[in-house]
């Protein structure tokens, strides 16, 4: 039988096509896309923080809150990454071309031409966020959840690290500021594609920084899945 705290846990999973369909399809107009994905996002992460905290209150530790609850954090977080990737509200950011030094280039996601402003510049519009540290964050959970399967296999647990809680807190920060920087500005300004950029990169390399270390603190424990009986 599922425990209060396993229902807060699971809560993630059913909030995350919510977040992700706010932020699609619900109109540019006043912002109203970051304003509810920004909402549903803030909730989501206080279910974390939640369910941890009711699980010790009432001495309902469980094995299946101790797996659902790193599934539910990657289910939830990678959803809304991914549709970060997409424009928001189906409109996305619309910048005249060229409103951002060239150096800025790398941090940028892919652009795409949508009309003309009254002064004939061209405007682009833009997804949040790039592509490539979405897809290094990605491979990260897959990779992490591989090898927590082939320990389970052998009813083994994977020592969890702090550099994976690191990772996640990063990630917490970065989807709320992507939703709240137009969501309490009211603006397009050119400059937050800039930060949230650096941001989702620097969640990026703790990913992969994470796992790195995952790996070679768990070696001999994966040494020992490889081993012939």
């Amino acid at each position: 039988m599922l425990t209060v705290a396993d229902k807060i846990t699971l809560a993630r999973v059913a909030l995350a096509p919510i977040a992700v369909a706010g932020y699609l399809l619900a109109p540019s107009e006043h912002f109203l896309c970051f304003w509810i994905c920004g909402w549903i996002c803030a909730i989501a992460e206080l279910t974390d923080w939640l369910d941890g905290m009711v699980a010790r209150a009432r001495h309902e530790v469980s094995d299946f809150g101790k797996l659902a609850d790193p599934f539910c954090d990657v289910l939830y977080r990678m959803s809304v990454f991914l549709a970060f990737l997409l424009p928001a509200g189906g409109v996305g950011y619309q910048l005249a071309q060229g409103a951002l030094p060239a150096w800025t280039a790398f941090l940028l996601p892919h652009t795409f031409v949508v009309g003309h402003g009254a002064d004939g510049a061209v405007l682009v519009g833009t997804a949040c966020v790039p592509w490539l540290p979405v897809f290094l964050m990605a491979m990260r959970e897959i990779v992490a959840g591989a090898i927590r399967a082939m320990a389970a296999t052998k009813g083994l647990v994977l020592a969890a690290r702090t550099s994976g809680k690191v990772k996640a807190i990063l990630q917490c920060c970065t989807i709320i500021a992507i939703s709240a920087l137009p969501g309490l500005t009211f603006t397009w300004n050119p400059w937050f594609l800039v930060v949230t950029g650096v941001l989702v990169w620097i969640c990026a390399i703790a990913s992969i920084g994470s796992i790195i270390e995952y790996i070679w603190i768990n070696r001999e424990v994966l040494r020992g899945l490889g081993a012939k009986r």
